[in-house]
């Protein structure tokens, strides 16, 4: 059943991307960004009850289209694509954020915004069958093919480097039903396209 609500869901970012490309005129340009991505594992405390640290990351490189203004000037819609690399794992993500350019100068623009992810979890295969013996069994390695829902809350700045380019950094709060796939992510990169 939620691989059915997560193929659904992929495909409704499709069709509301299609949908909506061709009401804006204004559409603004493409990003690319590579970036970390930290995620934590879940820990109970004797002293302190239920916490967590990041204890590992994954490298990501990823691009997303700036669609232009929806509803209000200020607020864009922002399609995007990622790939995460984590030792033998590869997360495949596609997603659709909303944000708010709540502060602009002629230079630069701060933004927030909110949206939801779809990730594919893609395990490589262990390389050594010889190691599937022990008894002490990687995380990584227990993993199968999944597919998750995440709820995305952006926060970024973007500055001017030139005409038709500028650079951008972003933190972004991935929140799942799961702790171990809710990560804190952290990209730069850099927008071509107009401001």
């Amino acid at each position: 059943m939620n691989r059915v609500i997560s193929i659904v869901a992929a495909w409704g970012l499709a069709a509301l991307t299609v949908l909506c490309v061709p009401q804006m005129t204004n559409a603004l340009g493409l990003g690319v960004k590579a970036g970390v991505s930290l995620t934590r594992e879940p820990q109970i405390d004797t002293f302190y009850g239920m916490g967590g640290q990041f204890d590992s990351h994954r490298w990501m490189l990823g691009g997303n289209l700036d669609l232009g203004s929806v509803m209000l000037p200020k607020l864009h819609l922002l399609p995007g694509m990622d790939i995460a690399v984590q030792e033998n794992l590869r997360v495949y993500v596609v997603n659709l954020d909303v944000v708010y350019f709540f502060h602009q100068t002629p230079v630069g623009r701060a933004y927030v915004g909110g949206g939801f992810g779809t990730h594919f979890f893609r395990p490589k295969a262990a390389s050594n069958a010889i190691e599937s013996d022990s008894e002490v069994e990687d995380p990584v390695d227990s993993l199968q093919n999944d597919t998750k829902i995440s709820v995305n809350i952006p926060l970024g700045y973007r500055r001017k480097l030139g005409p038709g380019l500028s650079w951008f950094g972003e933190m972004k709060l991935i929140i799942a039903d799961d702790e171990r796939d809710s990560a804190l992510q952290f990209t730069i990169g850099f927008h071509f396209g107009n401001e």
